[in-house]
């Protein structure tokens, strides 16, 4: 059954002066947490919530924890207390002001969190903007998406086609960048890294001085890179391909540069 109060509705579940009440088979009503929610002008919510779905078209500000199946963010959303789903959704702009903890995490819009991140999966299209720390399984910036990451970054795997700036610590086992655009990145641990140029059409192609990545240091087993700046590499075997300038490199096996490339300090041990 779906109930409408003025623009707000609730799935199995109406809302009265704060409260989630449903019909019960004995023709009375009892307290109960409701099935979804959809808010399509402007609410705030002032207790907590436990739903299986909720969707934000119009704005909505939630005062108390947020505890969902699926949330689908359309419009604008404030949340100003902890986040927990299964499915985070962000075609429009949502700020997260406490911590987000979420299976998987799809911006194609805005997302702003300021606590702690946890997710299995993100992938981004538009702009994600985190200030603690993030911690998942896979991390993707798809080419048009943009990560600015005050916090540091930890996961088995990240993948940029697009843009991330940071001041802290990207970590992970296998980290990939595969983009035409520039990032700037102040730390980098990882198993393997790699970072190739792609073009892109409507974007110009890179331009002598730039880089697709830089970096104050970058630590690796194993570094395959194009058009990286880098003040230190520290690795076991690295191949320095065209565009790259690194102040120190330091390896342990094998190497090979470009001939393009510039290596002002090179020490092997």
């Amino acid at each position: 059954m779906l109930y409408t109060f003025g623009t707000l509705y609730f799935y199995g579940a109406a809302w009265y002066n704060n409260i989630s009440i449903i019909p019960t088979s004995e023709g009375g009503w009892k307290l109960e947490s409701f099935n979804g929610i959809v808010i399509e002008d402007d609410q705030t919510v002032e207790q907590r919530i436990d739903v299986r779905n909720l969707q934000v078209y119009g704005r909505g500000v939630f005062r108390e924890d947020v505890d969902a199946d699926e949330i689908e963010v359309f419009g604008s959303a404030r949340f100003r207390s902890f986040v927990s789903c299964d499915q985070l959704s962000v075609p429009g702009e949502t700020v997260m002001l406490d911590s987000l903890l979420a299976e998987s995490v799809r911006v194609d819009g805005v997302l702003n969190v300021s606590g702690k991140f946890r997710t299995e999966v993100a992938v981004v299209e538009g702009m994600m903007n985190t200030q603690g720390k993030l911690h998942a399984t896979r991390l993707v910036i798809r080419s048009r998406g943009r990560l600015e990451a005050a916090g540091n970054i930890k996961a088995e795997r990240i993948v940029i086609g697009g843009v991330a700036f940071s001041g802290a610590t990207f970590r992970g086992d296998n980290i990939e960048i595969t983009s035409c655009e520039q990032s700037e990145i102040a730390r980098i641990v990882a198993s393997d890294i790699k970072v190739t140029y792609k073009p892109r059409g409507d974007v110009p192609g890179i331009k002598e001085g730039e880089y697709l990545l830089s970096a104050y240091s970058i630590e690796a087993q194993t570094a395959e890179l194009e058009y990286v700046a880098a003040d230190s590499l520290e690795c076991d075997s690295a191949v320095i391909g065209p565009g790259c300038r690194i102040g120190e490199l330091t390896y342990r096996d094998g190497l090979e540069l470009d001939p393009g490339a510039v290596v002002e300090r090179l020490n092997k041990i």
